[in-house]
């Protein structure tokens, strides 16, 4: 496959200018103002694809809020088992901090076994 180039005009401010000739003096002999320009808008073009609106941002932002619906899931079904085993006959009151201070220790634990059933369904497929 063949490379292309494509040329592109600009205009910039004297100021802009200015500033990229000083950024090319502090750069290596052999860097032009092209270079520094080319780099500049693979910079620029590489950070798009995190904005907001973009497919990458969509599922990257749906998985985080699906992580923390998870780990709130979690914590939640570990307080309601533990509360559960807390109801035996000879309960007490300090059951309950008892079981949120269990579900807060073990909630890692849970989140990686579903983790690996996720892994073994997928897997299957």
């Amino acid at each position: 496959m063949s490379k292309k180039s494509v040329q592109r005009s600009i205009t910039m401010t004297q100021e802009m200018r200015d500033r990229l000739a000083l950024l090319v003096s502090k750069q290596p002999r052999n860097t032009t103002e092209a270079d520094l320009i080319r780099e500049a808008i693979r910079l620029y073009l590489d950070n798009q694809e995190d904005i907001i609106g973009s497919r990458k941002h969509f599922q990257k932002s749906l998985q985080d809020r699906l992580d923390r619906l998870e780990s709130a899931f979690a914590f939640h079904l570990n307080v309601l088992i533990y509360l559960l085993a807390a109801l035996e006959p000879d309960g007490s009151p300090e059951r309950i901090a008892d079981a949120i201070i269990a579900a807060r220790r073990d909630g890692e634990t849970l989140l990686a076994q579903m983790q690996a059933v996720r892994e073994m369904k997928a897997g299957k497929r």
